[in-house]
């Protein structure tokens, strides 16, 4: 089953993220680094086994398919409260953020 997350009311998508943020270690309010978000997406009992992998984030950002920060000079951020929504929806998360397709930006 797919779920919309436009459709969820906006308090309970809150504490969705609060729920999220709490269990992976994430701070809703932090801006990450790309090698920092691609670690914080690893399952928390996965980590400690496994060293963060960027380019499966990268290809998924180009792509448009999570929500992310562009900073300029080809550096970007994703805040946690992004992290926790595409560990939720996805990459319907991108809906909430209205994320779009880098290649098309250039």
């Amino acid at each position: 089953m797919t779920i919309d997350p436009t459709r969820i009311d906006r308090d309970r998508l809150d504490q969705l993220r609060r729920d999220v943020a709490e269990k992976h270690g994430i701070d809703l309010y932090l801006q990450y680094t790309e090698q920092q978000a691609a670690f914080l997406l690893i399952r928390p009992d996965e980590r400690s086994a496994r060293r963060a992998d960027c380019s499966t984030l990268k290809r998924k950002r180009r792509a448009g398919k999570i929500p992310h920060v562009p900073l300029g000079n080809n550096s970007v951020a994703y805040f946690g409260m992004m992290l926790c929504d595409f560990l939720m929806f996805g990459e319907q998360s991108v809906t909430l953020w209205g994320a779009s397709d880098e290649r098309s930006q250039q």
